[in-house]
């Protein structure tokens, strides 16, 4: 496993090595080929230099102007400072410093190249600064750094002319300071792409080299002016293209990662809206079978509270006792859930079937008929819960019908049946559909959860539940089949014949 780490980031730096490396060599060539091309006296001759170093030099402006909007952007995409910087030095060169260029030396008198050259400075500064901003400054220092730099660059418009102001413009000093501080700032981004290995942020290094290659060439060349030559304008052309590439390239990249965060976050919406759909269904399907258990315990108070004692009284008491451990159980989070896999548990259906009829027992209880020593396998509380389920919706939409419960074995099978003498399933119902969560009755009520609870439970454990309408006499007949114990007698294998439709 350590080899394979190993070798990926072997393979991780083999790629990056070339892609460096074919960077390089494409801005170096390009860079040769303009000032190669734009030093030829054929060229020269051929285009009106002074428009063409103009144009130039404002399409420099406007692609400089284009990089700070888009440094801004990047700034607050990928939470970097140091892009907030770099956007408000590009702003000062681009928007104040190079359409001034388009201006010849002899047309600006003393203070105006002052003005001029403090702006330069000032973005020079910004610049360097970028590569590692003051923290206490954050994001709009580099803002704030610039109007302070454009109102001094105004203020040097009321100098007079002296011979230090002279100096000052003029002189060595200044220049070479403005060379090895630009160099020192592209260089520091350059170095800073190559630690990242971060394509992007390497080209907006190399796009500062190449400007500060054409300072160097400006400082070197006999005659630095637009009017001879035309190789430093196009230079620094190039430069801000290149820096506008690699700044366009971080948008992209913090664009696909906001896009990226974005569908993760909505897939754990998504999970979360699953968790808490299926938490609400869980709640509603407690909330039904408490209530069916209370209706079932309110219905036998009555019987009860005349306290005759003897055989029926305590049959009633221990289903009673019974049905109030299963709604315990439900308050617990046991149930509706059963263990899911193969049901090893197994119970005798008699006495689940008799305690809840007999909690429904009044003047007019539910006809039971078991045929003796039925056994299923799985968990009694599911047989409960789904005949909990079907006695509550006889007594919904059935009100006063009579109900008859038999339990059969048929094959594999225990053979439940639920009928009673209503009315029916409503005018074409499809008995499937009923089985779906959510369809109910309107004018009966209820939540329309039950039947949906019951074919759940059931299926965990093996079973099934079918609806269907009957006659002789008309009424609504709910088939349940549980898994059988195999070791049952045949002779128990009563069949159930059930009523014909």
């Amino acid at each position: 496993m350590a080899d394979g780490v190993l070798a990926s980031r072997g393979a991780r730096s083999l790629r990056w090595s070339s892609r460096l490396l074919a960077d390089v060599l494409v801005v170096a060539a390009l860079c040769a080929v303009v000032v190669v091309l734009l030093e030829a006296d054929t060229v020269l001759a051929a285009l009106p230099v002074q428009i063409t170093g103009n144009i130039l030099t404002l399409s420099a402006a406007a692609v400089g102007a284009g990089s700070a909007i888009l440094a801004v952007v990047v700034s607050r995409l990928l939470g970097e400072a140091k892009l907030a910087w770099v956007a408000a030095a590009l702003v000062l060169y681009c928007v104040v410093v190079l359409p001034w260029a388009t201006l010849s030396t002899a047309d600006l008198d003393v203070s105006h190249r002052a003005s001029r050259l403090v702006a330069y400075v000032v973005a020079l500064v910004l610049l360097l600064l970028s590569t590692r901003p003051p923290r206490s400054l954050g994001f709009w220092g580099g803002w704030v750094i610039m109007v302070a730099g454009g109102v001094c660059a105004l203020a040097a418009l009321r100098l007079p002319d002296s011979a230090p102001l002279r100096w000052f413009v003029e002189g060595p000093l200044v220049t070479v300071a403005v060379l090895v501080g630009w160099t020192a700032a592209a260089v520091s981004f350059a170095v800073a792409g190559i630690r990242r290995q971060w394509t992007p942020w390497l080209r907006l290094g190399l796009g500062l080299v190449v400007l500060a290659i054409a300072q160097i060439y400006r400082v070197g060349i006999t005659t630095p002016t637009i009017t001879t030559n035309l190789a430093f304008p196009a230079l620094r052309l190039v430069g801000l293209t290149v820096v506008l590439v690699g700044l366009a390239q971080m948008v992209q990249r913090a664009m696909a990662t906001m896009r990226s965060e974005h569908w993760q976050q909505q897939e754990e919406l998504a999970v979360a809206a699953i968790h808490m759909e299926r938490a609400g269904e869980l709640a509603a399907e407690r909330d039904h079978e408490l209530r069916n258990g209370l209706a079932g315990l309110a219905g036998i108070t009555h019987l009860l509270s005349a306290d005759t004692g003897g055989e029926d009284h305590e049959r009633l008491k221990h289903a009673v006792l019974a049905e109030l451990g299963r709604l315990h159980r439900i308050l617990d989070g046991g149930e509706p859930e059963p263990d899911v896999g193969p049901p090893l548990a197994e119970y005798a259906v008699a006495p689940v079937l008799e305690g809840l009829v007999a909690l429904r027992s009044g003047d007019r209880g539910p006809d039971l008929d078991i045929v003796p020593g039925l056994r299923a396998c799985g968990e009694s509380a599911v047989l409960a819960q789904v005949m909990t389920n079907l006695l509550a919706n006889c007594d919904r939409h059935a009100p006063g019908a009579a109900v008859q419960v038999r339990a059969r074995r048929r094959g594999a099978d225990i053979v439940v049946e639920v009928r009673d003498s209503g009315p029916g399933l409503p005018p074409g119902a499809d008995a499937d559909a009923l089985l779906t969560r959510g369809v109910k009755d309107e004018s009966a009520g209820g939540s329309g959860l039950g039947l949906y609870i019951s074919a759940q439970l059931l299926a965990r454990e093996g079973g099934t539940v079918r609806l269907r309408t009957v006659d002789d006499p008309r009424g609504c007949l709910a088939t349940v089949t549980v898994p059988a114990v195999s070791e049952q007698s045949p002779a128990d294998s009563d069949l159930l014949t059930a009523p014909r439709a």
